[in-house]
């Protein structure tokens, strides 16, 4: 039954509003639980860290605070959604209710009555033109009415999912509602459709179908740019927990179980080689192969298991981790952001370089951008900038071997254009934030080649230790060079790399090499503002990155170019 007439108006959505808060305060209650409990356990020598409690009870012990974490998280995240969905609920039950009462204070001079349950009559004689007030009027009551019932059921659909009220045949039939949205969806992906047009058809949806086309294909949506910052992180989140769910809960058991009988093997090997005891030695080879394929899911699964220990609760920024999508095949990829760059005021997106993998997606890569997110929040004035890892790509492992090669930059140019014009697709004000494109290292290769080959959906641009970006000139990045910034620390080993021209010009290069020769013909400089950055007393492979570490003026200059005062920088 749909919202009626006088249900609209005599309805108290300020109480409906007061629950919406006793949600919130459960998320946050939740949230902050989680980040008090991870702390118990977060750094070595914190009071249940390995250094103060070894041993195998303690490892056990820890496995069971990183599931009371996550399983806060999980809820907080939950009450947070139903929050959200009380609260929008709430707002466009007012406003129908304001437009009703706007038809209603008008109706006198339009020569119509309202009933009290809603019926529409005029009091004068049944001319032509009063019938048209009447159906008029008629009719923006109903659309009234039917807007608010399109948010009830939004409402009860997303607290049925969130909130776990919903029977098991009730999820079934949301999803079942939602099939013909979900053959849309696969049919706009197959397409190749951009993410405009991804982000024009879900705003087209109603809220439940929405919501039945998250629960029943969350993999349409996980890394899908054009989709909303916050449905994509629940939709990665279920997928992330369920691959987890998947490992079997004795592979660490049968881990030690292969590696005793490999043991015992090769201490017979010896007498195995002496009696040419060929079935032993197959067996021998058939166990190392099988250890082998089970310490890759071992590794896979704690990979995993760490991106979402780390996701879980506030970032030290005191804003929401989201994860944009994830991958746990070979090195593993991640897309995480702190804060949402959807209502954010601004939005870095980082890109790191060599040797960039899943593992470090949830230590030092999330560390720094945990890092650029808190020092742009202490900008005075400067609103709330998101940071978001963006690492979607097949990262150079080895600086020597792979790093001079272009074929991941161009590999990863196409993706990378895609996400920068998602997050444009899908901002509360793209015109007035201020979006910016960092890269480290072989990172900033990346975003020089998807720059210039297909453009990014950037304000601004900033290359930190950078071997060169493919570009000859800042004006070949499709952005104003004046919105260009560059820096590398004077003993940082990567100065070695961008003086051979292998990714083309030096970005912080003023025209002239250590040696004197000019790279290029007739090159005058790469263009744009160069910031400084400090050795901090490391050696040159460490200065490469060292950049985020606390006291390097590196640190200082980002978030000044990232709130938009780029002027500020030294």
């Amino acid at each position: 039954m749909g919202i009626t007439y006088s249900g609209l108006r005599e309805a108290d959505f300020d109480r409906l509003a007061t629950v919406a808060e006793t949600w919130k305060t459960m998320a946050d209650t939740l949230e902050s639980e989680a980040g008090t409990v991870e702390d118990l356990k977060r750094a070595d020598s914190a009071d249940l860290g390995s250094e103060n409690w070894d041993g195998d009870t303690a490892e056990l012990g820890r496995d069971k605070i990183r599931e009371l974490v996550v399983a806060f998280d999980d809820r907080s995240a939950e009450a947070r959604r139903v929050w959200t969905a009380i609260t929008d609920a709430v707002e466009e039950f007012n406003a129908c209710r304001s437009e009703l009462q706007g038809w209603i204070d008008e109706a006198p001079s339009r020569g119509v009555v309202i009933a009290d349950d809603g019926t529409v009559t005029t009091p004068h004689t049944a001319s032509t033109q009063q019938q048209q007030q009447v159906l008029i009027v008629r009719e923006e009551i109903d659309a009234l009415l039917e807007r608010a019932t399109a948010a009830d059921e939004a409402l009860k659909a997303a607290v049925g999912i969130w909130a776990g009220t919903f029977s098991e045949s009730e999820r079934l039939d949301l999803i079942h509602q939602a099939e013909d949205e979900a053959g849309e969806l696969q049919d706009l992906i197959d397409s190749g459709a951009s993410p405009d047009a991804v982000n024009d058809w879900w705003n087209g949806l109603s809220e439940a179908e929405r919501l039945g086309v998250l629960e029943g294909s969350p993999a349409l949506i996980a890394g899908l740019d054009g989709v909303p910052t916050g449905t994509r992180d629940a939709a990665n989140r279920d997928l992330l927990e369920a691959e987890l769910d998947r490992y079997s809960p004795t592979l660490d058991g049968d881990i030690a179980s292969l590696e005793d009988q490999i043991a015992e093997l090769e201490g017979d090997w010896d007498d195995i080689v002496a009696s040419d005891d060929r079935e032993r030695a197959m067996e021998l080879e058939d166990l190392q192969a099988e250890l082998e394929r089970l310490e890759t899911q071992r590794d896979q699964r704690d990979s995993l298991a760490s991106l979402q220990e780390a996701i879980a609760g506030q970032a030290p920024s005191g804003q929401e981790y989201l994860l944009l999508g994830y991958d746990s095949a070979a090195d593993g990829k991640a897309i995480v952001s702190v804060g949402n760059p959807d209502t954010a005021d601004n939005t870095a997106v980082y890109v790191p370089g060599t040797g960039a993998d899943l593992d470090g997606a949830s230590r030092g890569l999330l560390d720094r951008v945990e890092a650029m997110a808190t020092d742009a929040s202490q900008v005075p004035g400067s609103g709330e900038t998101a940071v978001v890892l963006w690492l979607d790509y097949d990262a150079p492992n080895n600086p020597v071997v792979d790093s001079p090669s272009i074929s991941y930059a161009e590999d990863a140019s196409e993706p990378l254009a895609s996400f920068m014009s998602g997050l444009e697709a899908t901002n509360h004000d793209p015109e007035g934030t201020t979006t910016t494109a960092v890269g480290h290292s072989y990172g900033t290769t990346v975003i020089g080649q998807s720059a210039s080959e297909h453009g990014l959906a950037t304000d601004q641009i900033v290359a930190v230790a950078s071997p060169g970006m493919n570009v000859e000139h800042a004006s070949d990045l499709g952005i104003d060079p004046d919105d260009f910034y560059t820096t590398t620390a004077p003993g940082d080993i990567i100065n070695l790399a961008a003086e051979t021209g292998t990714h083309g010009p030096d970005p912080n290069d003023s025209g002239v090499n250590w040696d004197g020769e000019h790279v290029g013909v007739d090159w005058e400089g790469f263009g744009g503002n160069t910031f400084t950055s400090d050795d901090m007393d490391g050696n040159a492979v460490d200065i490469h990155s060292n950049y985020w570490d606390e006291g390097n003026s590196a640190r200082k200059n980002l978030a000044y170019i990232f709130t938009g005062n780029g002027g500020e920088v030294t």
